[in-house]
């Protein structure tokens, strides 16, 4: 854990989800056609932190808003503009909990995939309720898990983010304070559960999950 890196995110803006999440991207590689769901005017914070093969080509589809520079569609009902396995990553960060009808989406990026090619995304789990323009679903492991099956993903793996109950705790509360405050507080967050960790090393941390990141295949 980089306390360091966490303080310079939160002095750019980011919150604990946000920051546990982009950290968890620096595991992850995107290459060839990228078509990135429901990222709207501009590359969002996390591809910062994605590693990249050479020369990559990243599309913007936006599902929430009309905006330019990206193309826009209704994801509970539209089909995505492309041909059958014609993308080799497709990114879908914070967008499922705004779909009512995921399964949509979902059987449109398998078949836009090709044979090779992978989903990566991101849901929250302990996170306030963030409309855009609806908030619908908070999924757990075995949730996603069933949803991709159901959908035909063969190769599928989910992995938690976010510390322990201290930080999950803080998460909940960070929007009421000021910036020079949290970037005192979360330090001491931080600290203590590594502190619990030390004596509890076998505690569940799904529990106190901030996030939930996928990786999908064919």
């Amino acid at each position: 854990m980089n306390i360091t890196s966490h303080l310079k995110e939160l002095w750019r803006g980011k919150d604990l989800y946000r920051i546990f999440m982009n950290r968890e991207c620096e595991h992850y590689t995107i290459r060839g056609k990228v078509l990135d769901i429901g990222s709207g005017l501009k590359l969002a914070s996390y591809h910062r932190f994605l590693q990249r093969e050479q020369s990559i080509q990243i599309e913007c589809l936006d599902g929430g808003f009309e905006s330019k520079g990206a193309q826009h569609i209704d994801l509970e009902k539209d089909y995505l503009p492309h041909s059958d396995e014609s993308v080799d990553t497709v990114l879908l960060f914070n967008v499922l909990e705004h779909i009512y009808n995921y399964s949509l989406i979902l059987s449109e990026i398998k078949r836009v995939l090709k044979a090779n090619g992978q989903l990566l995304g991101v849901v929250p789990f302990l996170v306030a309720y963030h409309p855009d323009p609806h908030d619908y679903w908070r999924y757990t492991k075995e949730t996603l898990q069933k949803i991709f099956t159901a959908v035909g993903f063969s190769h599928i793996e989910i992995k938690s983010f976010g510390y322990g109950p201290s930080v999950a705790a803080l998460s909940q509360m960070e929007q009421i304070l000021p910036r020079p405050l949290k970037i005192l507080v979360v330090p001491l967050a931080l600290f203590f559960d590594w502190f619990v960790l030390q004596f509890r090393p076998k505690m569940n941390k799904d529990k106190f999950s901030l996030g939930l990141f996928f990786v999908v295949k064919k």
